[in-house]
């Protein structure tokens, strides 16, 4: 089954971090490293550089194409999608508006209705007709509280080589990313664009990574620098694969840090899906549990290693889905975005017991609903 599709995501809304620009990555299969000209307008924005701002959001602005929700069970999403500050068809981002203020907004508006603010607000660049996707995370019976890890303490840096090397390959994809060329090759185990410029890139990232990997464990799983610890997270999935790899790779996915988490299990998931053999020793449990949280790069990640994890249909973990995973999978299988939506319906339709080759027939005609319909009528056995 193929996952592809990129998009450009900058955070909206972040209770804990709401000093902080945001998040930039691809929210689905293909690479995380990307900054898009939102970001910088959201940076020029908190440098008081408005007139460059300015020029920048105009050079964005475009309708919102879908406004879908995360972590709602037991919530009334109609009237928290009536009393957002902005809806579908509305030119995004607002005029005159910064990040600063959209994050109160939202985070406000939610808690009038439920008397909870908002777990997470991100926009997403964007969907087949060129519009904006806005996903927000609401604290329903589906959400959990993750628990992370601390942050490592040592004041250990990464070469200013890897962050060279890394922004060359963020501007190349971008430029991909806006030309239209989305395509990744992770057939190898780690990520490679289908784009010339941006994929030499990224090949120089994996000599990198062969040449210098002790330095990037170490940053990864002891530096108290969060940048740093990202990416090293994006360069450790380029180096060999290794039992010691995958073990830094799997800790980090609990890492305090939104970013790093992202990297983290992107890497993994690109692992999972070029090579089952790694797959097997990663553990799902951690995976399920970032089901649940509050944050939709945890969801959206973590929902391409379960994909790759549940080709093989192994009895024990299909229980374990139905058990602890079906409501936040039941909510991303109904996002509008069929790109965002698959890696869900995938997993639900063999939970289900669809045959592989007809569930991937629906999910390329697009019916998610006969998956969905699979599994209601599972009935409470689906949690059982």
């Amino acid at each position: 089954m193929v996952l592809a599709s990129a998009a450009v995501i900058v955070a909206l809304a972040n209770p804990a971090q709401s000093n902080q620009l945001g998040t930039v990555n691809f929210p689905t299969s293909c690479s995380s490293a990307v900054q898009p000209t939102i970001e910088r307008a959201v940076a020029l924005l908190h440098s008081f550089q408005y007139e460059e701002a300015a020029q920048a959001f105009d050079d964005a602005a475009r309708p919102i194409g879908e406004v879908d929700f995360f972590g709602y069970k037991g919530l009334d999403v109609d009237r928290v999608r009536a009393i957002l500050p902005f809806h579908e068809g509305d030119l995004f981002p607002p005029e005159h508006s910064s990040s600063d203020a959209l994050k109160t907004q939202v985070r406000d508006a939610v808690a009038n209705v439920i008397g909870q603010g908002a777990t997470d607000a991100v926009s997403v660049c964007c969907d087949r007709k060129g519009h904006w996707m806005i996903y927000i995370g609401l604290p329903g019976a589906s959400s959990r509280t993750v628990r992370y890890n601390p942050a490592p303490t040592q004041d250990v840096v990464l070469p200013p080589e890897i962050f060279r090397m890394n922004e060359e390959v963020e501007k190349t994809l971008t430029a991909a990313v806006m030309r239209g060329n989305t395509g990744e090759d992770d057939s190898r185990g780690y990520a490679l664009s289908l784009d010339p410029d941006a994929r030499a890139r990224q090949l120089a990232v994996r000599g990198y990574a062969l040449r210098h990997e002790p330095i990037l464990l170490h940053v990864l799983e002891e530096s108290s620098n969060a940048p740093h610890r990202a990416v090293a997270a994006e360069a450790l999935g380029y180096a060999r694969v290794s039992k010691r790899q995958i073990s830094a790779l799997v800790g980090a996915c609990l890492d305090p840090d939104d970013t790093v988490r992202n990297n983290a299990v992107r890497a993994l998931g690109v692992l999972a899906r070029a090579k089952q053999a790694v797959a097997r020793a990663m553990p799902a449990d951690m995976f399920i549990q970032l089901l649940g949280s509050g944050r939709w790069t945890d969801h959206n990640k973590a929902v391409l290693v379960l994909e790759a994890l549940s080709t093989r249909r192994d009895p024990a973990l299909l229980k374990q889905l139905r058990q602890q995973a079906v409501d936040s999978l039941l909510e991303m299988a109904r996002w509008r975005n069929p790109d965002h939506a698959q890696a869900a319906l995938a997993i639900l339709g063999r939970i289900a017991g669809i045959e592989e080759k007809r569930l991937e027939e629906l999910i390329e005609q697009q019916k998610p609903d006969e998956i969905v319909n699979a599994v209601n009528r599972l009935g409470t056995g689906a949690r059982d």
